[in-house]
């Protein structure tokens, strides 16, 4: 099976979070399944261009990627070159995959693919759940009216991550076909972690300390202003905690560090900027647990992570992997309120016998559910459901 995968941006682009680390994890899931996975992208880093070699075949790990050139605006990844490799090639594959929503690569690739009767299906990634239309109101349902939604119609599938982002697609009536498959990740990478109390020592913090670690951008829809507003109140006031917040300056970080000071936490809230990927997994290992309370997040790629270094989470409700989250005892789920996270945190780190056990079952849970091996046995399953009309019934298949 030839499948093509259609992005704006691909790695090294990896500031741009968990679409770019999620696909390129699948991709390679994919190629261990026998499946021949080429992607077409961008040298855009949306606020950047990536050095990588342009209109030309680069192999890794068994996956081809061909970059082309950003000709104007890398937000928008508009590529001639894109497009006309779209219109010469896509008729030699079985299947395109498209992951490009607001931007250009879809508008090459989808037309194509129609023209040369090849099927196609689209990975949300959360982008059409009204949350974020909301944003740029006018422009974006005027693009999304004009766009998108008759390239998701006119779509195979439709690929979600999580039934609760089905759900809040509902809204669309789509009559395409739809089925999940989560977000893989590669279980090697979280092998070996070093001991809490050396991992304390070399981010500097006092061993007796409890440690709450956010990891992501420091962006308004995650809702760290409520994590800050949790570390004032009662249940944290008494307890030696810091909070770790690791992440590039979504536009947020300012504001955070102004609401630290007033409420007079500045001495337990850290910033740490972006993280490698060695540098998340010291920090995870320093951590007693991970706190995502998103107002909108489709999946949530930082708790799976926390999890797979047996570190238990607290998420939001409106976190795509919350309800897993739940059923797997691997954390707690509270709603949008600082008291309820505030107490919930403290319930949690009162407890450390409980905490340690509950994060032990969080990494055997997450290696069940998340491991790139079955998430690619997985999508190569749904790729042949597309193909042949048949309907896997672990794949959660329906009509919108």
């Amino acid at each position: 099976m030839k499948v093509l995968h259609v992005t704006p941006s691909f790695e090294p682009a990896w500031h741009l979070g968990g679409v770019v680390r999620s696909l390129s994890q699948l991709c390679r899931g994919l190629a261990r399944c026998g499946v021949e996975v080429s992607v077409f992208t961008t040298d855009s880093g949306r606020d950047r261009r990536m050095p990588v070699p342009l209109n030309q075949q680069v192999e890794s790990e068994d996956i081809k990627i061909y970059y082309f050139k950003t000709d104007f605006s890398l937000k928008y990844a508009y590529s001639r070159g894109l497009a006309e490799a779209c219109r010469q090639h896509i008729k030699n594959f079985d299947l395109v995959h498209v992951t490009s929503f607001w931007c250009y690569p879809a508008l090459a690739a989808i037309p194509a693919a129609r023209h040369s009767r090849v099927p196609y299906l689209v990975s949300t990634h959360g982008t059409l759940r009204k949350a974020n239309l909301q944003d740029h109101l006018v422009k974006k349902w005027l693009y999304y009216l004009a766009v998108e939604r008759r390239n998701v119609t006119g779509a195979a599938a439709i690929h979600y991550t999580t039934a609760m982002e089905r759900e809040l697609d509902a809204f669309h009536r789509f009559r395409t076909p739809s089925f999940i498959v989560p977000n893989g990740f590669n279980l090697e990478e979280f092998d070996g972690l070093m001991d809490m109390l050396e991992a304390k020592k070399i981010w500097g913090i006092n061993p007796k300390a409890q440690v709450v670690t956010f990891i992501g951008r420091l962006h308004k829809v995650k809702a760290l202003d409520l994590l800050i507003k949790a570390m004032s109140e009662p249940p944290l006031q008494a307890q030696e905690v810091q909070l770790l917040l690791a992440g590039p300056d979504g536009g947020e970080e300012q504001a955070l560090r102004k609401l630290a000071m007033d409420l007079g936490v500045e001495a337990r809230v850290r910033f740490l900027g972006m993280v490698s990927p060695q540098d998340r997994n010291n920090l995870l290992a320093a951590s007693d647990i991970l706190a995502l309370v998103s107002t909108n997040e489709n999946f949530g790629i930082t708790p799976v992570e926390a999890m797979l270094a047996r570190v238990p989470v607290l998420l939001s409700e409106h976190v795509g992997i919350s309800r897993e989250v739940l059923a797997d005892g691997a954390g707690l789920v509270v709603p949008l309120k600082v008291e309820a996270i505030a107490q919930a945190l403290g319930q949690m780190l009162a407890e450390p016998a409980k905490l340690k056990e509950m994060g032990q079952r969080a990494a055997i849970k997450a290696r069940e559910r998340y491991d790139i091996n079955v998430v690619g046995t997985q999508m190569a399953r749904a790729y042949e459901d597309i193909l042949t009309g048949r309907r896997s019934p672990e794949l959660v298949w329906s009509v919108n």
